[in-house]
């Protein structure tokens, strides 16, 4: 059996899943019995909130009943997401990083992050904290998360959003499944939220947010997972994608052949490096309002709708430069062609 490893609060755990107890890409997986409709799951938008009036108007409850989030719940989320989108992220701090994150904003007994790697057939999992029955219990889990929705790494489930025990099962009913007995039991915990993050090729990846005893998961925990859940794909897809770019830092002419203003291509340069607003303003002599304005320009002109997207598109801006034609005018056209 494994140990964990040394050196973080990131302890993981590799194991093999039995080829049949595997979902694919498609989501196709074994018959599984629920003990709720379909129907009654959350569906809450994916977009990210720019503003409180947003937060307001777009949060719905299962009976389509509109979800306030009050005055400190917004600025919970605020000050949450601005200390997520300064961290400089990379495929190995990424996960240390979003437990932080989803720790701010949903309480919790342990986090866990974990990808379904469905060509090696194998799960990569890991939790912010050492726990002593954790790789006993996800050995267990490996061997039946295949059978059950709730568990089996699927992201189509509730059309990719965030969904919780209680919407496949009553409390009762949940304590008699086999993910509950060689799992959750084990590690002290008996009520689980999933949230899905998209990963690399032929990867599926999941955040486990984990809980003991208590209230379910409520309305606005939801809604902070919807809303958080944009910003933690945008991370992790910059965080791979840092891994693969042979250019690591932006590059601000680079920026301007892009569209970009000289002013705008050095804030996006600054950020993509994750400094803070306001550290961009104190190195570049200028504003905190100024920086505010540049962000939202970068971010029509680029299309990008947050931080992390903005930083990843300007690597892969410096990126295709790099390798760019000096040659200015060389003759190019795009003709229509037939073959009859």
């Amino acid at each position: 059996m494994n140990t964990p490893t040394s050196g973080g609060s990131h302890f993981r755990h590799r194991f093999s899943c039995a080829p049949d107890q595997v979902i694919t890409r498609r989501g196709k997986s074994s018959p599984t019995r629920f003990a709720r409709p379909k129907s009654t799951l959350t569906r809450f938008p994916l977009a990210l909130p720019r503003s409180r009036d947003f937060l307001n108007k777009t949060l719905f409850s299962r009976d389509n009943r509109c979800v306030f989030l009050n005055e400190q719940q917004i600025l919970q989320f605020q000050s949450a997401s601005n200390r997520f989108s300064q961290m400089n992220l990379g495929k190995a701090n990424y996960a240390e990083h979003a437990y932080r994150f989803l720790s701010d904003l949903v309480p919790n007994e342990f986090i866990a992050f974990g990808t379904l790697h469905l060509r090696k057939q194998t799960l990569d999992i890991g939790a912010n904290q050492y726990l002593p029955r954790f790789n006993e219990a996800m050995t267990g889990l490996g061997q039946v998360m295949g059978r059950f929705k709730l568990f089996n790494w699927d992201p189509s489930v509730n059309r990719g959003r965030p969904f919780q025990r209680s919407d496949f099962y009553s409390e009762r009913d949940f304590r008699q499944t086999a993910p509950y007995c060689l799992t959750l039991k084990p590690l002290g915990v008996d009520n689980h939220c999933a949230v899905y993050v998209p990963a690399g090729n032929d990867e599926i990846s999941f955040f486990g947010i984990e809980r003991k005893g208590g209230p379910d998961f409520n309305e606005s925990d939801r809604a902070f997972l919807c809303f958080a859940q944009t910003l933690l794909g945008s991370a992790r897809r910059l965080a791979l994608e840092r891994d693969k770019l042979i250019s690591r830092k932006a590059n601000p002419a680079a920026l301007v052949r892009a569209g970009l203003t000289y002013r705008e291509a050095d804030v996006l340069t600054l950020l993509a490096d994750g400094l803070s607003n306001q550290e961009t303003a104190s190195s570049l002599t200028i504003s905190l309002e100024t920086v505010k304005e540049h962000i939202r320009n970068i971010f029509a002109k680029t299309g990008q709708r947050n931080r992390f997207a903005a930083s990843l598109w300007a690597l892969k801006v410096t990126e295709r430069d790099r390798t760019r034609s000096t040659i200015l005018h060389l003759p190019r056209v795009v003709v229509p062609v037939r073959f009859s």
